[in-house]
């Protein structure tokens, strides 16, 4: 990977820790040497969505730490206040050619494959809103802290727009939450409070937003204490299958998404949805 610019950073009371810094457009990232762990802030107004831009930035930057080997987590949070995703960008899925849709989805897949198949800790400090695609970003990682705010709120809720959650997308949900709560939940395209999502094990902790990143740090630190090679082959074993599944079928996948999303009735929901968030605003 390119070389990253190199910074460094005071922290209150610390001396000074080399961080190494690299920023695009959209996603800031800085590693503490010292910890090992990096800081992946997303930064792309007005809500972080994941556009086919962000989701190319963001693969680059998960492989980029992924092959340092100073680096050994990294905990993901919202540069911008109240939102941390508001998950798949509708513009890349409406009113464009089968090329783009089979481009976008493609990038969909791999940064949740990056992800959830991460042999670095991860760690979700959600600072805002999470909904559909955000909270797959959410989901993938290894925890989950979120502010403790019930204006914020978490979930798939792809079937509020019209759309289905592809499999892959369940099969984790599945492993998260169990079933029938995953069940409920994505046939009635749920949003969870954040106290609602804690009770149902959507996110393991709520804190006060400003103690959202001291808290990750505590938690990293945690789970940095035991050896990599023996959490990353324990990890590998829970995730395997559910990864695999979407490997073996991911041309099959992409033709389905693009067949499903080329429908006008589709197109038509997303159009509508879109009128909706315009006044909104």
């Amino acid at each position: 990977p390119p070389s990253w610019d190199r910074a460094y950073r005071q922290s209150p009371g610390l001396p000074l820790a080399p961080c190494r810094a690299f920023s695009n457009n959209k996603i800031q990232v800085d590693l503490d040497e010292s910890s090992g762990v990096a800081m992946m802030k997303f930064k792309s107004p007005p809500v972080n969505s994941l556009s086919l831009d962000f989701l190319t930035e963001f693969s680059i930057s998960l492989e980029k730490l992924e092959n340092d080997r100073a680096c050994r987590g990294v905990i993901i949070t919202s540069a911008i206040p109240k939102i941390f995703s508001s998950g798949l960008d509708i513009t890349e899925m409406c009113g464009k050619n089968v090329e783009h849709y089979g481009e976008f989805w493609r990038a969909v897949q791999e940064i949740w494959l990056r992800l959830y198949g991460s042999n670095m800790v991860t760690v979700a400090a959600v600072n805002g809103s999470s909904p559909a695609g955000g909270c797959l970003i959410a989901l993938s990682c290894d925890y989950r802290i979120m502010a403790e705010n019930p204006k914020f709120n978490i979930g798939l809720n792809e079937a509020q727009l019209g759309i289905v959650a592809p499999f892959w997308f369940k099969d984790m949900f599945v492993n998260v939450v169990g079933h029938r709560i995953a069940e409920r939940s994505l046939q009635l395209g749920s949003l969870h409070p954040a106290p609602e999502a804690l009770k149902l094990g959507l996110v393991d902790e709520l804190v006060p937003e400003e103690k959202l990143l001291e808290k990750a740090s505590a938690i990293m630190a945690q789970w940095l204490a035991l050896p990599d090679h023996a959490r990353q082959l324990t990890k590998s074993m829970m995730r395997k299958a559910v990864l695999d599944r979407l490997v073996a079928h991911r041309e099959e996948d992409i033709k389905y998404f693009i067949n499903f999303i080329s429908k006008e009735s589709i197109q038509k929901s997303l159009r509508m949805y879109m009128e909706m968030l315009k006044k909104r605003k």
